[in-house]
């Protein structure tokens, strides 16, 4: 998880920060030359700026996807290979719009620059990952956790890449304590890996000293106190992320909207 939350979201605040200077460069021609000359409206103009970056997101999410899918070993399914590209193309989309939707309202890049932090902080602090869920403050948690894109990102791409995949605890990792006396490991612990213990993988149930007891058994055990408690969620936040991929774009023109109004009305 702490893997995919570094490689994933940090990428977001450079690309941002490169991507703002030349839209607002752009948006300020614009305004001053093709705008007042009615060579074209603000529409074209919008669709324009994010039609020319698609190619490059799309380049650029599978050349990631290829550099670190299979280097990292995940599971070579086709099902979990395509979904971890779709999920990695929509994020491109999603940061993109983020960026975007600010620079077009944004009267300079600085100020632009000022926005971002507050906007990718809030995302990162509420996407499970460094407060877990159960531990965010409930007004946050029922409402923000939910809006948060990244939250869904993180999710799907958990999802595709551990599910069912089998946990194997290091020896440090593993809890050792010995049973009481005339009991074997499985008797013991029989109720215990019933009930609450159900996610543990007990490696020496025979045994008469010295149990062995691994936290998970697989990464679906991990997963579920994670809230991600089904596969199909993995294509559910899929869904998803391409709703925060289409009302991103749609700030984008209705906040380029609202400042076209504005200047109209200054002038």
């Amino acid at each position: 998880m702490l893997m995919i939350f570094r490689r994933f979201i940090f990428v977001a605040p450079g690309v941002i920060a490169q991507l703002q200077p030349l839209f607002i460069g752009r948006r300020d021609i614009f305004e001053t030359r093709e705008k007042k000359a009615k060579i074209y409206s603000w529409k074209a103009f919008v669709t324009g700026l994010i039609v020319s970056e698609l190619p490059y997101l799309v380049l650029c999410a599978f050349l990631y996807w290829v550099c670190w899918y299979y280097t990292v070993g995940f599971p070579n399914v086709s099902e979990r290979i395509g979904g971890v590209l779709l999920t990695m193309l929509l994020y491109e989309f999603v940061y993109t719009s983020i960026g975007q939707f600010v620079a077009a309202y944004a009267p300079n890049p600085v100020l632009a620059a000022l926005v971002n932090p507050l906007i990718i902080s809030i995302l990162v602090l509420f996407c499970g990952v460094l407060v877990p869920y159960a531990q965010i403050t409930p007004f946050w948690r029922y409402w923000l956790y939910y809006l948060n894109p990244f939250n869904y990102l993180i999710g799907a791409l958990l999802i595709f890449t551990t599910w069912d995949t089998p946990v194997n605890c290091r020896e440090t990792e593993l809890a050792i304590f010995p049973p009481p006396s005339g009991q074997s490991c499985g008797q013991y612990l029989e109720q215990f890996l019933q009930g609450m213990g159900r996610a543990s993988n007990l490696l020496n149930p025979e045994a008469t000293d010295s149990c062995r007891v691994c936290q998970f058994t697989t990464g679906t055990d991990y997963l579920q106190t994670l809230n991600l408690n089904e596969f199909v969620y993995g294509w559910r936040n899929v869904g998803i992320i391409g709703i925060f991929v289409v009302s991103g774009y749609v700030l984008v023109y209705a906040l380029m909207a609202l400042r076209t109004k504005k200047s109209l009305k200054a002038e």
